[in-house]
């Protein structure tokens, strides 16, 4: 097995056309060969065969196109790259295929249809549909082998292609040997299993491209990877609403991740930067990700939904809050010495943590610190949103 490498994107569309072109000049050679040879020495199916061959010319000049653009970085119309064009590439190639694939079967079964006596095709027949079998089976060793180190389904894809043709050229092969025994309408049934294998090739590589333009999540695999490095991070209690989806070979995760309710701002944010660096040390495909960090689980209540949250009632922000609290507090010198305030949004409530320096420990309005947290309580009660105050001596150093 060939495990993807690192690559510079330069280098990535360097190796991919080098590697196309290879494939599209031996698929035009062997393609002018089995038409050539098919048309002088009667063998539909060898001809059929050869334009499958031309539509790998076709597919692979598309290739070369799709890779010089789907390989360039980043930009401000298309901050998330250029790999959703290799998206589209893949369903246009499958496209051709199955137009093409079509056609073909319309014109065999006509042919089969008619019932005209074919005449026995000749030895050079034998000779070609050989040759094609073993060259494309070798391209697609060399194609699905770069497709692999670049981890791109583009490439892959058209790996594939080259095996269809390998098969399609044995059974070509095989319609030949029944031919040269006097069956020769078996030539024409092998075109038209050609045919199919055309347009079942093409409908493989449009369903493929159709479901990653839906923007359908990753496989369960992976998906159950992913979770585990993110649930491996110390600090990351659990996390919910996890989100994937391709665009060509790379990942992207939204995730939602819970930590201790009282961490501050600043661990929280370490925590989803971890979070980040270890998904991407760990699972090679996922390139970018998002994590919205909760301290409690913000799904909807009694809401079946995963994906649903709690932002349609939001509660007030700090000006508003502090506001509030100095009108019902009435203790306005408790605000102003305060020297910091932090506010805790927990269970639909707002907590504050008042911090206040030392020296006031002494002053008779905090000897009795919890009757006064009391006091505070009681005036707060009716308003809806207050939690529970709480009161700490410290100095900052910061």
């Amino acid at each position: 097995m060939v495990n993807p490498i690192e690559m510079t994107s330069k280098e990535k569309k360097y190796y991919a056309q080098k590697v196309t072109i290879f494939g599209s000049i031996a698929d035009a050679i062997l393609g002018f060969l089995k038409i050539f040879i098919g048309s002088i020495f009667h063998s539909h199916a060898l001809i059929v065969d050869g334009i499958h061959s031309f539509t790998d010319v076709l597919s692979d000049i598309f290739v070369v196109f799709i890779t010089r653009v789907s390989h360039e970085g980043p930009d401000h119309k298309h901050p998330y790259g250029h790999e959703k064009f290799e998206t589209i590439g893949s369903a246009a190639l499958g496209s051709l295929l199955i137009a093409t694939g079509g056609a073909l079967i319309y014109e065999t079964i006509r042919e089969l249809i008619g019932g005209e006596v074919q005449p026995t095709p000749g030895w050079p027949t034998y000779f070609a549909a050989g040759l094609s079998l073993v060259v494309k089976e070798g391209l697609y060793h060399y194609t699905h082998r770069a497709g692999v180190k670049l981890n791109s389904k583009l490439i892959m894809a058209n790996a594939w292609h080259s095996r269809s043709d390998a098969f399609s050229s044995l059974v070509v092969l095989i319609g030949l040997l029944f031919s040269g025994f006097g069956y020769t309408w078996v030539d024409s049934l092998a075109a038209l299993v050609v045919s199919f294998i055309i347009a079942k090739i093409g409908w493989r590589f449009v369903k493929e491209s159709l479901v990653e333009l839906a923007e359908t999540s990753v496989e369960k695999e992976l998906e159950g990877q992913i979770q585990a490095c993110i649930l491996e991070v110390e600090g990351v209690d659990s996390s919910h609403a996890l989100r994937t989806r391709r665009m060509g070979h790379k990942v992207l995760v939204d995730v939602n991740i819970e930590v201790n309710s009282h961490l501050t701002a600043s661990e929280g944010h370490e925590i989803t930067s971890w979070v980040i660096k270890n998904l991407k040390d760990n699972v090679k495909e996922v390139e970018d990700v998002t994590v919205h960090l909760d301290v409690e689980d913000d799904r909807a209540e009694n809401e079946s939904d995963p994906y649903a949250h709690t932002y349609e009632e939001v509660l007030p922000l700090r000006k508003e809050v502090l506001k509030e609290l100095g009108n019902v507090w009435d203790f306005c010198p408790l605000l102003n010495d305060a020297r910091h305030i932090r506010l805790h949004y927990i269970k639909r409530k707002i907590i504050p943590e008042i911090i206040l320096p030392y020296h006031l420990a002494s002053e008779p309005a905090y000897k009795d610190i919890k009757a006064f947290q009391r006091s505070l309580d009681q005036k707060a009660e009716n308003i809806s949103w207050y939690g529970k105050t709480t009161l700490l001596f410290g100095e900052l150093g910061y």
